[in-house]
């Protein structure tokens, strides 16, 4: 009988939180893993989307579509388009999930497009997501909210530029949010001014 490996080791190594490399037999072990849907699938999912290749992303893209999507899709999402750098083989999804009002395939899909734009707007220009993340930037009942304010500010280098980069004290508007507002009407040439629309329609 085959002694169990503990995966979050070698996930540490590949995440670069701890010293070493991932062999290529650790990567394996790893897929086997992802092959059996049995184990530390998360681990797994870290060490084949760090350390694996783009012959890896079918096995991966089938946790967006297997029964375990709700627990498993958002990573596997991250793991092909910033582990692997595989943005332009899955752009059309990412679009498509930010500019959607609602999850589409898993539960968090849409929050997890949105982290994911920094990458996909990464010498490529879309006005069109641009002004979707400012305006779900400036619905504060939108749970996708911080998540539109943190890859705005990522985007737009804005770091330097606000009080709080990390938006740990954003829950209502303020300077910084002038700030990334004005930014982002200037950078994606967003006509509508979704603060000015929202109370419109309240």
């Amino acid at each position: 009988m085959r002694k169990s490996v503990d995966l979050s080791a070698i996930r540490e190594r590949a995440q670069g939180v701890a010293d070493g490399i991932v062999s290529p037999a650790e990567v394996e072990l790893a897929r086997e893993v992802l092959r059996k849907r049995s184990g530390d699938i998360a681990s797994a999912l870290y060490i084949v989307g760090f350390c694996g290749n783009s012959s890896d992303a079918e096995l991966i893209e089938s946790y967006m579509h297997s029964a375990e999507r709700d627990v498993h899709g958002e990573l596997a999402l991250k793991a092909l388009c910033r582990y692997l750098g595989l943005i332009e083989r899955y752009r059309f999804l990412v679009r498509e999930l930010i500019l959607s009002d609602q999850d589409l395939g898993w539960s968090g899909s849409r929050m997890a497009a949105i982290h994911l734009a920094d990458i996909y707007l990464a010498n490529f220009q879309d006005n069109e997501v641009g002004c979707r993340l400012l305006n779900v930037f400036c619905d504060f009942a939108d749970a996708s909210q911080p998540a539109a304010r943190s890859v705005l500010v990522k985007i737009l280098n804005l770091r330097q530029a606000v009080s709080d980069p990390f938006g740990l004290d954003s829950e209502e508007w303020n300077a910084d949010a002038d700030v990334i507002l004005s930014a982002a009407k200037k950078r994606f040439e967003c006509k509508d001014d979704p603060r000015r629309r929202k109370k419109l329609l309240h």
